[in-house]
């Protein structure tokens, strides 16, 4: 039997706030547990590097035509089964090892999360509309099953069963994905293009830089979560908060400019973007605690925001059809790492710089686009 439209769109939508849950959960949550388990700091980030690694490696395999129904219910059942054994067993007493169990079924939960996404858009004849509606369900789900990151037991219960849901719901979705359906699509990113990777040669374009620059603030931002939750706990804000302010930054600008982001020029979305890479860097370097945690977090996160959605309002930015999801993974990985021994080597200052180097770096790219526009005398490309 046939589905009918407006189920295949809600199943697909479905599928895509599973997979953006997963995303944005086990980045925070794998994230806090290696804080704990790791020997050092620097080692705990290598362990959110090399799950970021195993991601892009599995979904290589996971969004590739040709994996049956059967056969994805069975990686489903396994990955979910062995992320919740490790996750448990890892605040029971095991501790690091049952952690790696736990990052690798979670890269694997997630990449086949991501070929689900892909099987079911491909059963839709028309090509859906971006789904930030979706992306922000899953946020919004992941943000409450993480509560307070630093509760370890609890942390470890909420994830296993978020993991269990997510995966149960990936099973009974994917049984209405069309096998047979074979269309060009893209495969750059993770979720069939929900998370795009940028076009190779977009560095090229000094006028890009700002949005560039924005999207990479998603990595030093969900990486130190873990961290300025604890931070944060210091001044006196609860760690809960902290996570759903971050996470909403996130998504919340998106969700509410959708329509409008669609029909933004070019040169305005590279100036809101630099505006607010600049003013959470000066937030970071100048304000008082807690509002430089704060303000780095509202004004980084609102750019992440407004550079992803407008990337998905624009095909040519979306990157090359048919790129693995391996090649951005790697790039995340080796950040993450570099960043990571940033921070064991100079403590919060190092997230501060961070920061304060994107707005820095984003306000120069946009002052020398702006020059050379002026002496070309010819107007931002505009983005097909």
């Amino acid at each position: 039997m046939t589905p009918l439209p407006g189920a295949t769109t809600l199943r697909l939508a479905l599928a895509r706030s599973g997979a953006w849950a997963l995303l944005v959960a086990g980045w925070v949550g794998l994230g806090s547990l290696a804080l704990q388990f790791a020997p050092s700091l620097w080692q705990g980030f290598a362990l959110v590097a090399l799950w970021l690694l195993a991601l892009g490696a599995t979904a290589a395999v996971a969004t590739r035509g040709g994996l049956g129904r059967s056969l994805r219910a069975w990686a489903l059942v396994g990955a979910a089964a062995a992320t919740t054994a490790g996750l448990l067993a890892s605040v029971r007493g095991s501790g690091l090892p049952a952690l790696w169990l736990a990052l690798l079924g979670w890269a694997a939960l997630t990449a086949l999360a991501s070929g689900v996404v892909r099987a079911l858009r491909l059963t839709q004849a028309s090509a859906p509309r971006p789904p930030v509606a979706a992306a922000a369900l899953g946020a919004l789900c992941a943000g409450l099953a993480l509560g307070d990151p630093a509760a370890l037991p609890a942390l470890a219960d909420r994830l296993a069963a978020l993991v269990s849901v997510v995966a149960a719901m990936l099973w009974w979705l994917q049984r209405g994905a069309d096998e047979r359906a074979r269309a060009p699509g893209c495969r750059a990113g993770l979720f069939d293009c929900s998370l795009p990777a940028w076009p190779a040669g977009a560095w090229r374009e000094p006028q890009q830089w700002p949005m560039l620059l924005a999207g990479l603030a998603m990595l030093p931002m969900m990486a130190a979560l873990p961290h300025m939750a604890a931070w944060c706990r210091a001044e006196g804000i609860a760690p809960q908060a902290m996570v759903l302010l971050h996470l909403s930054a996130m998504f919340a600008p998106a969700l509410l400019l959708r329509g409008a982001l669609a029909q933004w020029p070019p040169a305005r979305l590279a100036f809101v973007c630099m505006a607010l890479l600049v003013a959470g860097g000066a937030a970071a370097a100048w304000a008082g605690a807690p509002w430089n945690l704060l303000g780095l977090a509202g004004a980084h996160g609102a750019a992440w925001s407004l550079a992803w959605s407008g990337q998905l309002w624009a095909p040519a930015r979306r990157g090359q059809a048919g790129a693995s999801p391996l090649r951005a993974a790697a790039g995340y990985a080796l950040l993450t790492l570099l960043f990571g021994v940033a921070v064991d080597l100079s403590g919060p200052g190092a997230v501060a710089t961070v920061h304060m180097a994107l707005g820095a770096a984003a306000g120069l790219a946009w002052l020398c686009g702006l020059a050379g526009r002026r002496r070309s005398g010819a107007p931002l490309h505009r983005q097909p």
